[in-house]
C-alpha cells in the first residue's frame, strides 16, 4: 500500500502511480513509429490495449475504440483499462482501475500484475460491472503478454468476450441439471406406479401427490430459465401486483422448510409488519428462496435461518439470516453471474439472478452484512406503498 498520507496514491490492491504527462506523450510517440507493431495489434481479434508499466494504455485496436463509444483512440491514452470500460468499480478509490478493494478479484487486474511480475504471458477469466442505473456485465478472457519495445517493457493486454460461453456453462450447470434431477424423480415416481401390481390407495395417491408437485417445480424451473434468458437481454416484462408480504413469506417457509438438499435445518419467520407490496410475485418468491436456500446451505446440521422483515421509510425490508460468516474473497464476488462458493457442481447464478431481478425489474437493491458478530444477511429492499 502506498502511503495514505498522499490520497492520489493510496491503493487497496495494486500500485495506483502514473506516468507523468511527459513521459506517456513519450511512449505513445514511440510507439507510433512502430509499424509492425501496429499492424499486429489492428490485425488481433477482441478488444486490444498496449499499457505501460502504470497499467495506462499508450494504443488500442480499433475494437477498443467499438465497445468504449470513443470516435478517436487519444481519448483512451493514460486510461487503465477499467476506467477505459467505464467499470463499476474503477472509481472505487481516488488511484482508479487496480487500486480498489474489488480489485484484488479482478482477473484483468491478476493477470497484468502476473505478467509484469514473471515476465511471462498470463490468462485470467474477469467479469466486469458498468457503472449505470442497471445492471450490465460481461465476461472477459483477459490475456497478459509482455513485450519490450525500444527497451522499455510494456504489456499487450488482450480481452476477449466470453458472455456467450458463460451464458451457455450456466445454462448447463443450472437448467439441464435441475430439470434433470426433476425429470429423473418424475419417471422414477411413475415407474413405481406402473410396476407394482398391488400398491394401496393410499400410497397411489401418495405418488400422484408427489407427481404433481414434481412436475409443477419442473415447469416452474424451465419458465424460470426461460426469464433468466430474457431478463439478461432486458426483455423481462415483470406482472406487477399487489403481494401481501406474509403470505409470501408463508409460502417460501412452507417450501423450503422440509428442502431435501438442506436436511437436519430450521428455518424459521420472525417477525412481518403487515403491508403489501406491488410487485412481481413469482419473482419475489425465488429472490428469497435463493436467499433461503444459499442460507440453509452454508449452516450447519442443527442449525437456524430465520426469514424476518422490517420497515423504513418508504421501503420494506426482507431478510435471510444464518450465523456463518463469509470469507472477504467470496463477499467480493458474490453477484458475478459465474462465481459459486461451491464445487465444481456449484451453479453459480443464484446470487446473481437475486440482483438482476430484484433491481432491474423490481427497482430494488439488494445487499448482504456478514460479519464474525452478526452472521450473515441477505436483503432485499423493495418500495413500500402506502
Amino acid at each position: 500500500m502506498n502511503d495514505p498520507g498522499s490520497e492520489l496514491l493510496y491503493t487497496e490492491f495494486a500500485p495506483a502511480e502514473r506516468a507523468t504527462p511527459q513521459e506517456l506523450e513519450r511512449q505513445v510517440s514511440a510507439i507510433s513509429l512502430d509499424e509492425l507493431l501496429d499492424s499486429l495489434m489492428q490485425a488481433m481479434p477482441g478488444y486490444v490495449m498496449l499499457i505501460n508499466r502504470q497499467r495506462q494504455i499508450v494504443a488500442v485496436n480499433p475494437a477498443m475504440l467499438t465497445v468504449t463509444g470513443t470516435s478517436v483512440p487519444t481519448e483512451l491514452l493514460g486510461r487503465r483499462p477499467g476506467e477505459a470500460l467505464n467499470c463499476a468499480h474503477s472509481c472505487d478509490t481516488p488511484g482508479g482501475c487496480g487500486t480498489g478493494e474489488h480489485c484484488s478479484v479482478c482477473g484483468a487486474v491478476l493477470a497484468i500484475l502476473e505478467s509484469q511480475h514473471s515476465a511471462l504471458q498470463a490468462v485470467r477469466e474477469c467479469h466486469v460491472t458498468f457503472r449505470g442505473s442497471e445492471q450490465s456485465v460481461i465476461d472477459l478472457k483477459a490475456t497478459a503478454t509482455p513485450i519490450v519495445i525500444r527497451g522499455e517493457s510494456f504489456t499487450v493486454f488482450a480481452l476477449q468476450d466470453i458472455s456467450g460461453e458463460k451464458r451457455r456453462d450456466v445454462l448447463e450447470r443450472t437448467f439441464f441439471h435441475d430439470v434433470l434431477n426433476t425429470a429423473g424423480g418424475i419417471h422414477g415416481l411413475a415407474s413405481l406406479l406402473a410396476e407394482q401390481e398391488n400398491i394401496s390407495s393410499q400410497a397411489a395417491d401418495e405418488y400422484k401427490h408427489w407427481l404433481v408437485e414434481l412436475s409443477g417445480n419442473l415447469v416452474e424451473e424451465i419458465h424460470h430459465q426461460r426469464k433468466l434468458l430474457m431478463a439478461e437481454r432486458g426483455e423481462y416484462q415483470p406482472q406487477i401486483a399487489p403481494v401481501v408480504l406474509r403470505e409470501l413469506l408463508e409460502e417460501v417457509l412452507k417450501l423450503y422448510r422440509h428442502h431435501d438438499r438442506t436436511p437436519g435445518r430450521e428455518l424459521v419467520l420472525a417477525e412481518v409488519p403487515d403491508c403489501t407490496l406491488q410487485t412481481d410475485s413469482p419473482v419475489l418468491r425465488r429472490i428469497v428462496g435463493n436467499m433461503v436456500i444459499n442460507a440453509l446451505e452454508a449452516t450447519p446440521m442443527g442449525g437456524m435461518v430465520t426469514i424476518y422483515a422490517t420497515t423504513s421509510d418508504a421501503e420494506v425490508h426482507i431478510n435471510v439470516h444464518n450465523q456463518g460468516v463469509m470469507p472477504r474473497d467470496v463477499q467480493l464476488q458474490l453477484f458475478m453471474r459465474s462465481f459459486s462458493t461451491k464445487s465444481s457442481l456449484g451453479r453459480g447464478v443464484g446470487t446473481y439472478s437475486m440482483k438482476l431481478f430484484g433491481e432491474r425489474y423490481l427497482k430494488g437493491r439488494v445487499y448482504f452484512r456478514s460479519t464474525p458478530e452478526d452472521g450473515t444477511v441477505f436483503t432485499i429492499s423493495l418500495p413500500l406503498e402506502r
